[in-house]
């Protein structure tokens, strides 16, 4: 019997796919039309010990951080927030102020971006914390999901990646600014677009995933972070940057500059500025592999 553990997170979906709408499972956002608008909602979930560390982050930073990748994929969406929900599973052992300044630094950001978090669950739990968060916003075009991604396209990121991974390198708190009215403008541009949660590289597997459509990077033009490596640029997740792709002269008027392209072939392709594959051992993060 297959285990969890080494499945790899799109092996998981794809089992459990027959069991979601229709519209699931094909981007990281669901997005739904009503009369005159489109609402998309995103879910979350960040474990003590994984995604923060009290250890060196105090909890008004892990909250804010914790709510800044959630609103990750809104920003990817061209959506503008409008509530969110937020369940936890807490130990016994945690102070009471620790669960105060969590939820201190999400209401901070939802404060600076406009939205409400409207409600949520508690609960307790024998490890360590496990915060959901729900995101719904409001976008009055149809976002471009990553399942229409074609061949040819661009690709292009909207600013330098690798600072996630300097930041816990150095175990400093990095509050991320997601990018909001930059991902409004670049879906009003008609790119499709994601969040680099996961790093570039994972972020492209899943335009692979969810279209068909592989890709060329050229490590050499993905702008990096100051103090990052290439290597970082092109791994580090929990990135507020975002990445997207389009035609390529629809790239060029929103701005960016292209780092890749999209292929037939399946795979994702990093190359050295000799057109030479780079060989990569870590290519970004995977929950379940």
């Amino acid at each position: 019997m297959t285990t969890i553990g080494g499945a790899g997170e799109f092996e998981l979906l794809e089992r459990i796919r027959p069991y979601l709408a229709a519209q699931s499972g094909r981007d990281d956002a669901a997005v739904l039309e009503e009369s005159s608008r489109f609402t998309v909602a995103s879910t979350d979930t960040f474990v003590e010990g994984v995604h923060f560390e009290l250890g060196w982050m105090n909890g008004e930073d892990a909250g804010w951080r914790s709510l800044a990748l959630a609103l990750g994929d809104l920003a990817a969406k061209g959506a503008t927030p409008a509530w969110a929900l937020t369940s936890i599973a807490l130990p016994r052992s945690w102070e009471v102020e620790t669960l105060v300044d969590l939820y201190r630094g999400m209401h901070a950001l939802a404060r600076t971006v406009q939205m409400s978090i409207v409600g949520g669950d508690m609960s307790a739990i024998e490890g360590p914390a496990v915060l959901t968060i729900t995101v719904v916003g409001y976008s009055e075009s149809r976002p471009l999901p990553r399942s229409e991604a074609q061949p040819g396209w661009a690709v292009a990121v909207t600013g330098p990646l690798g600072a996630a991974a300097v930041a816990l390198r150095e175990h400093r708190a990095l509050r991320l600014q997601p990018l909001l009215a930059e991902g409004r403008r670049l879906n009003q541009a008609g790119l499709c677009c994601g969040d680099v949660s996961d790093g570039l590289v994972r972020e492209m597997e899943k335009f692979a995933e969810f279209s068909g459509c592989g890709s060329i990077i050229r490590a050499a033009e993905v702008p990096v972070a100051e103090g990052a490596t290439s290597l970082d640029a092109l791994t580090s997740g929990e990135e507020a940057e975002l990445v997207c792709a389009g035609p390529e002269s629809m790239v060029r008027q929103a701005g960016l500059r292209a780092i890749g392209t999209l292929t037939t072939d399946p795979r994702v392709n990093v190359v050295g500025p000799d057109e030479k594959p780079v060989e990569m051992r870590l290519v970004g993060y995977d929950h379940f592999a």
